[in-house]
């Protein structure tokens, strides 16, 4: 895919952006999933003991019931959409309020079937990614809650750790000419579904990426990225969206 930076579009935040470190704590890990599970931090860990596993190099979650103990049913007997993000929002608030404040939740269902998403539905999903400064974060920064038909959690996936107060540095960020040259070495990593034609970038925004691995000092990272967002023509005719994203880092 070969794309031009029009010079019409000027990049945010005038050449300067800030990198955050994150830390690992295992009792702030433990006391949000005992949150998001709705449980007593120590009531969790003995009763969901083989369930439930914690990443000490990470301070990553993982919570999960057998397949084989779930019981399916049609979507419409699930909470709605509204209902499901009122009760994790409302267990994020009771936890840290900013994170319940600031975060975007998307809804997904899984299914026992390929043919249907409305019928066979195991369990429903909803996932959480923080924002920092109002601005998306990709990678290695989310939390995923699973709810079956009662609204009982049956899965947790907590890819999440809180920024070190302090840990921060101010970078400078790549320019016109060096994301040009970026996108004509095909370095911007393109969310497109099928082949386009004639693709325009339309607009540009600054977003933030999660390491999933350490940075040089130590500490997981989060670094300011370019979302690159526009438009090309599909097979049949018709106009189709996509987005790129790659690092903002100067040099």
């Amino acid at each position: 895919l070969n794309l031009t930076l029009p010079d019409t579009i000027t990049l945010p935040d005038k050449g300067r952006d800030t990198v955050y470190k994150c830390y690992v704590d295992k009792a702030y890990s433990m006391a949000l999933a005992a949150a998001l599970l709705d449980m007593d931090a120590d009531t969790m860990q003995t009763q969901l003991a083989g369930r439930l596993s914690y990443d000490a190099q990470t301070g990553y979650i993982q919570y999960y019931t057998p397949t084989e103990e779930l019981t399916p049913g049609d979507l419409s007997e699930f909470p709605t959409d509204a209902q499901l993000e009122q009760t994790v929002r409302e267990r994020l608030k009771k936890f840290e309020p900013e994170l319940a404040d600031t975060s975007r939740i998307v809804f997904s269902s899984t299914t026992y079937s390929s043919t249907t998403y409305e019928t066979n539905v195991s369990s429903k999903t909803v996932d959480v990614t923080p924002e920092v400064n109002g601005r998306m974060v990709y990678g290695k920064y989310h939390i995923s809650v699973s709810f079956d038909r009662d609204g009982n959690v049956t899965a947790l996936t907590q890819q999440y750790a809180p920024l070190k107060e302090g840990g921060t540095k101010t970078v400078r960020l790549a320019d016109a000419k060096t994301v040009q040259a970026r996108l004509d070495a095909h370095e911007f990593s393109a969310n497109i579904a099928q082949q386009l034609t004639g693709c325009t970038i339309t607009g540009v925004e600054q977003a933030y990426y999660m390491n999933a691995g350490f940075n040089a000092e130590g500490d997981y990272a989060l670094y300011p990225f370019y979302v690159l967002r526009g438009q090309g023509t599909a097979a049949d005719g018709s106009v189709q969206n996509f987005e790129g994203i790659g690092y903002a880092l100067a040099g």
